[in-house]
């Protein structure tokens, strides 16, 4: 498979030689959206970057599961279904269709498997057991709290809590400050041993990556939102059931910034995706996206949308005029060891276009043998349509 890809581990805050627990298939699970709303552009830049990453490594020869949940559980959705007089569960199913198809109008690849967390409150039930059999977890009043302190406390992917808290911690009815909740008895929702309630958001992630990937997975992908609290209470409840490594590499994508602000369904600042593919065509938006490393912070604005339309329009004419079926020449060979070379470096999607463009100058000046490879690259690695080999 060549020479290693390094990728940056939130873990241990280092670009890291990437080396699959099977040195023929990547384990890869995906945080998932929470289905009450439609998928704005943050959405795209995460799926969008992993399908990148999962193009890649099966480029190199890997065999990659992708497991990626959606959060059919939450109270937003009960809020919106109250409101529109549904119920919870045809919320839920309504934007689990919208998502794909806002998905497949990026050409964003289908994961393995999908997987809903209603589905899985069996096996929620079963680690929330288990939990409390081995000490790790406690009742106080109507709530099944995780131990923090018992567990050891965390440190997986959060080195100082005093940074990456913001706010008042609330202590009432809880051992600690930081334990978190596995199961609330509410009186609706699911019936367990512990009363008729609903499960915790980590708990629903553990369960379904773990029953579907095994204890220990080779990528666990999300917004950088998700670091804390998600992934580092998912984190130390695995550990706390297998006393194992829950996953080799966290990698974690930035934010896209709204006038500054971080785009989310919650805060009101966002941009849906469909509004803006009635503006531009789903490639556009893809290659805007990937112009920035995943790990940098993006501002979305129109005049960012247009230059991408320039960089894109560039290049599908650079790869209509370079269609053909010869060999590469020694100058497109270097175009193409360069475009590797960056996605080898962290996934550099932005170094790896920069090479597309320049490539693509030459192309409109002059023959370039065997460039048309180059153009297919971007289509199969990156997802942006050229129609190279139309």
């Amino acid at each position: 498979m060549g020479d290693l890809m390094k990728i940056f581990n939130t873990r241990t805050g280092l670009k890291e030689d990437f080396i699959p627990q099977d040195p023929f298939e990547v384990k890869a699970y995906v945080c998932g959206p929470t289905v009450y709303d439609l998928c704005h552009v943050g959405h795209a830049r995460t799926y969008i970057n992993f399908d990148v990453l999962k193009r890649y490594l099966t480029s190199l020869g890997y065999r990659v599961t992708h497991v990626q949940n959606f959060t059919d559980i939450d109270e937003k959705i009960d809020q919106r279904a109250k409101k529109e007089a549904l119920s919870p569960r045809e919320v839920a199913e309504r934007f689990i269709r919208e998502y794909f198809f806002d998905m497949d109008s990026l050409n964003v690849m289908r994961a393995t498997k999908y997987t809903k967390a209603s589905e899985y409150v069996p096996k929620i039930i079963k680690i929330t057991e288990r939990l409390l059999e081995l000490g790790y977890a406690y009742r106080s009043g109507n709530t099944i709290y995780f131990d923090v302190e018992a567990a050891g406390g965390f440190g997986e992917l959060v080195k100082d809590l005093k940074e990456t808290i913001v706010g008042e911690i609330r202590v009432q009815g809880k051992r600690g400050p930081f334990d978190f909740v596995l199961w609330r008895v509410t009186g609706e929702g699911f019936d367990s041993p512990f009363g008729r309630g609903v499960p915790g958001w980590h708990t629903e992630c553990v369960a379904m990556s773990m029953d579907t990937l095994g204890e220990t997975l080779d990528i666990h992908w999300g917004g950088k939102d998700l670091i804390y609290p998600h992934h580092e209470c998912e984190s130390l409840i695995a550990k706390a059931l297998t006393g194992k490594r829950f996953v080799r590499y966290w990698v974690h994508n930035d934010f896209v910034l709204i006038e500054g602000e971080k785009m989310s369904k919650s805060s009101g600042g966002k941009a849906y995706i469909r509004e803006i593919l009635k503006k531009y065509p789903a490639e556009v938006l893809r290659t805007w996206i990937l112009r920035s490393n995943y790990r940098t912070k993006i501002e979305f604005s129109e005049e960012s949308l247009e230059e991408a339309l320039a960089l894109y329009e560039k290049v599908r004419k650079a790869a209509a005029r370079s269609r053909g079926k010869e060999e590469m020449g020694q100058c497109a060979k270097d175009f193409a060891a360069t475009f590797m070379s960056a996605l080898d470096d962290d996934l550099e999607t932005g170094e790896a276009l920069s090479a597309v463009e320049e490539l693509s100058d030459l192309v409109l000046e002059r023959r370039v043998e065997g460039a048309w490879r180059v153009f297919s690259l971007v289509e199969t690695i990156l997802g942006i349509k050229l129609n190279v080999h139309r």
